[in-house]
């Protein structure tokens, strides 16, 4: 198995997790395979971060498991060219810290 069906994977089993029900991955007409519901998924998973993020008492543990969730649609989402919809900046703008850290992490991962 290549590095990126090992990612493939993992990304097929956090999205089916979070949307409750196994997600396909289609071909796209280049050949490459995009994991279905990466975007319905980060968008839960936003929504559980911005949730926990405005307790008094963090769980650091769950913040950590959702961080690493958001980071492995990373990938997919440049893919997809989501940044060029909405550059990693517009991501940053207002009060959501779960939209916050998906651009920090885009904006990381063009700089590396």
């Amino acid at each position: 198995m290549s590095q990126t069906e090992g990612t493939n994977d993992k990304l097929a089993a956090l999205n089916s997790a979070t949307m409750g029900t196994t997600m396909p991955v289609v071909t796209l007409p280049d050949g490459q395979k995009v994991q279905t519901g990466t975007v319905g998924a980060l968008i839960i998973n936003i929504k559980l971060y911005d949730e926990l993020m405005s307790q008094s008492n963090v769980d650091n543990e769950r913040k950590a498991e959702l961080e690493s969730m958001m980071a492995a649609s990373l990938p997919v989402l440049k893919k997809a060219n989501m940044f060029n919809l909405f550059t990693p900046e517009e991501w940053m703008e207002g009060t959501s810290p779960g939209r916050r850290f998906v651009g920090e992490l885009a904006l990381q991962s063009d700089q590396s």
